[in-house]
C-alpha cells in the first residue's frame, strides 16, 4: 500500500469529548472522528474527563483527569500519545498549546481547528478587564505555529484576518450536518431559539422580541449557568426548557419550528442554523451564513421582532423559504469534510517527509 493511500493514525485533541458536552464544538469533533474512521483511519481522541471512559461509539478516547483549562499545560501526555500518530489535529481553545508543543518536540505536523473565535465579544462575555485577558489569550493561541489552521467558514477566516491571527496556513473546510436526521414536522407551530443561554448568542434579543409579540409562541431550549434566571425573566409566551443530553429533543424542536431566531454576536459557523435549514425552518439571524429568511443586526430587538412578525403572519412564505433552505443545507456534508481533512493531513505529512 502506497503512502498516498495507507490509513493514517490521527490524534484529535479537544478539551471535551462526547458524552461530555458544553457546546457545538464537542459535536464537531465527534463527527470528525466518526467520519475519519469511516474512511479507514485510526483515530484517538485525547481530552479531559473520566479516565475510565476509554471509548465512545467505537472511538478510542484518552481522558485526562484535569479541568479543561489545565489541558493548556498537559503537553506531556499529548506528546506520549502523539508518538504513535502521523498527524495531530487540535481544536480551540485549551488543546492547542499542548498539541503544538508536542508536535514540535516530535517533528510531526499539527493542525489547528478553529471552533470558536470571539474577538471583541469577549468584552461583553467576560467584562472589560477579564474580557481583555481572554481576548489576548485567544489571539495568542490562534497565533501558534500550526502547519495548517482550519476554519469552518469564510467569515471565521475573515475575523481571523481582522484580529491579526490569519496566516498563509489558514484555510476553510465547512462542516457537515445529518441530513437524514432533520426533517420538517407536519405542523410548524413556534419560533425557536436553541443554544447556550448567554450574551454571545443574543438571548436578550430573543426575549425582547417575544415581549413585543405576545401572540406568537416562542420556544427556548438551552443550557448554562443562567438557565433559572432566563426562565424566570421570560414572558408568558416563551417556553424555556433545559436541553436534554441526547439530541432527540433538539431534533424534534427544529422539526416543529416555523422560524429559527438566531441573533448571535460571534460564530465560526453556527451548526444550529444549518440544521434548522435542513429542517425547513425560515431563518431570522445575524449570521453571514447564506440562508433564506431575514438578516438582522446584532442587538436589534426591534428589527428581530419585525422580521419574526412578517414571517409568522405568512405561513406560505415560511414554507417556501424552508424548502429553499433545505436545498441550501445540502452543501454541508460530513463525508466531504472528512475527505478534505484527509487531503490536508496527507499534504502536510508529505511536506514533512520531503523536508526530512
Amino acid at each position: 500500500m502506497s503512502a498516498a493511500t495507507r490509513p493514517l493514525r490521527v490524534l484529535l485533541a479537544h478539551e471535551l469529548f462526547a458524552p461530555d458536552f458544553a457546546g457545538g464544538g464537542e459535536y464537531v469533533v465527534t463527527e470528525t472522528a466518526r467520519h475519519l474512521r469511516a474512511l479507514g483511519h485510526e483515530v484517538t481522541v485525547v481530552t479531559t474527563g473520566d479516565p475510565a471512559i476509554g471509548q465512545y461509539e467505537g472511538i478510542r478516547t484518552v481522558r485526562l483527569p484535569i479541568s479543561r483549562y489545565r489541558m493548556n499545560f498537559a503537553w506531556r501526555p499529548v506528546l506520549e500519545l502523539a508518538r504513535e500518530a502521523d498527524v495531530i489535529h487540535a481544536f480551540t481553545f485549551h488543546a492547542l498549546r499542548p498539541a503544538v508543543r508536542a508536535a514540535r518536540r516530535l517533528g510531526k505536523p499539527v493542525v489547528g481547528g478553529v471552533l470558536a473565535l470571539f474577538g471583541d465579544v469577549w468584552l461583553e462575555m467576560r467584562g472589560p478587564v477579564a474580557g481583555r485577558a481572554w481576548r489576548a489569550a485567544e489571539r495568542h493561541l490562534l497565533g501558534l505555529a500550526f502547519d495548517a489552521k482550519l476554519h469552518l467558514s469564510e467569515f471565521s477566516l475573515e475575523l481571523a484576518r481582522r484580529i491579526g491571527v490569519h496566516g498563509p496556513a489558514d484555510r476553510v473546510i465547512a462542516p457537515g450536518i445529518d441530513h437524514e436526521g432533520f426533517r420538517a414536522a407536519g405542523r410548524k407551530s413556534c419560533v425557536l431559539y436553541t443554544g447556550k443561554l448567554d450574551v454571545r448568542k443574543g438571548l436578550a434579543v430573543v426575549l425582547e422580541a417575544a415581549r413585543r409579540l405576545p401572540d406568537v409562541p416562542f420556544r427556548v431550549i438551552g443550557w448554562g449557568p443562567d438557565f433559572d434566571a432566563v426562565a424566570a425573566a421570560a414572558p408568558p409566551n416563551v417556553s424555556v426548557e433545559r436541553r436534554s443530553e441526547d439530541r432527540s429533543q433538539y431534533v424534534q424542536a427544529l422539526a416543529g419550528a416555523r422560524v429559527l431566531l438566531f441573533p448571535t454576536k460571534a460564530e465560526t459557523f453556527g451548526l444550529v442554523l444549518a440544521e434548522a435549514m435542513a429542517a425547513e425552518c425560515a431563518i431570522v439571524s445575524t449570521s453571514p451564513l447564506p440562508f433564506e429568511g431575514v438578516r438582522i443586526r446584532p442587538d436589534d430587538a426591534e428589527g428581530a421582532a419585525a422580521a419574526v412578525r412578517g414571517l409568522w403572519d405568512d405561513p406560505a412564505r415560511c414554507e417556501g423559504l424552508g424548502r429553499r433552505n433545505r436545498e441550501l443545507a445540502r452543501q454541508y456534508d460530513w463525508g466531504r469534510h472528512a475527505a478534505a481533512l484527509e487531503q490536508v493531513y496527507r499534504q502536510l505529512i508529505a511536506a514533512r517527509a520531503g523536508r526530512g
